[in-house]
């Protein structure tokens, strides 16, 4: 990112404080920041306020880089909706890898907007689509594809040769066992052990997993 360019975080909840913290860390100059509720204490009520998107889409995509600091917990859905709005107008999400992560550099694809936050570990042969976020502590072993748009939660890890589609949810804590499929869409609860393959769209939960519902599709 060239030093003229103006950097937003779009969101201004807990994730974006992490992500406040973590750029500061990495040397970047934070420009603003866009959410309906302006930031009233800390580091954030420092920043420029933007209060509506359009302010944003406003300004010239070339010269302006977004940090999506919309978090997750089950439904990733707004995160998703933010950074295909942006991206849909031309706007540049970028990506966001904590000092105190551990990302492989040997056949590494990883997508635009990806975020791996303190802690965390990429190893060798993964594949990360666009807007992934590997949280504070998660693992993602070597040979895994992980798909866009999905959170790898705290504390979360996916081991060896698994494949994670878009849009899932992996929650806190929740091991996946190596060679596992995870469909699109699902979401893996707090604390789950994977051992066997998650259809689309599967709300699964306890130790071993075990799919508890179906969830809405689109």
């Amino acid at each position: 990112m060239s030093e003229e360019s103006t950097l937003i975080l779009i969101g201004a909840g807990g994730h974006a404080k992490v992500l406040l913290d973590t750029l500061n860390q990495l040397g970047f100059l934070i420009s603003g920041v866009c959410d309906p509720l302006q930031p009233a204490t800390g580091g954030l009520s420092r920043l420029q306020w933007y209060a509506d998107d359009d302010v944003v889409l406003h300004m010239n995509p070339s010269a302006t880089r977004l940090v999506n600091a919309i978090g997750s917990t089950r439904d990733t859905h707004k995160r998703n909706s933010i950074y295909r709005k942006f991206k849909t107008n031309g706007f540049h999400f970028s990506s966001v890898i904590h000092p105190a992560s551990c990302v492989s550099h040997l056949d590494i694809e990883i997508g635009g907007g990806f975020q791996a936050l303190a802690g965390s570990v990429i190893n060798a042969n993964v594949s990360i689509g666009e807007n992934v976020l590997v949280n504070t502590h998660a693992v993602v072993e070597h040979d895994c594809t992980i798909g866009s748009h999905s959170h790898v939660a705290s504390g979360a890890i996916v081991c060896g040769g698994c494949l994670v589609g878009d849009n899932v949810h992996i929650g806190a804590g929740a091991v996946i066992k190596q060679g596992i499929t995870i469909g699109s869409g699902s979401v893996i609860a707090s604390g789950a052990v994977v051992i066997e393959d998650v259809q689309p769209y599967s709300l699964v939960a306890g130790v071993p997993a075990k799919v508890k519902r179906m969830l809405h599709h689109g």
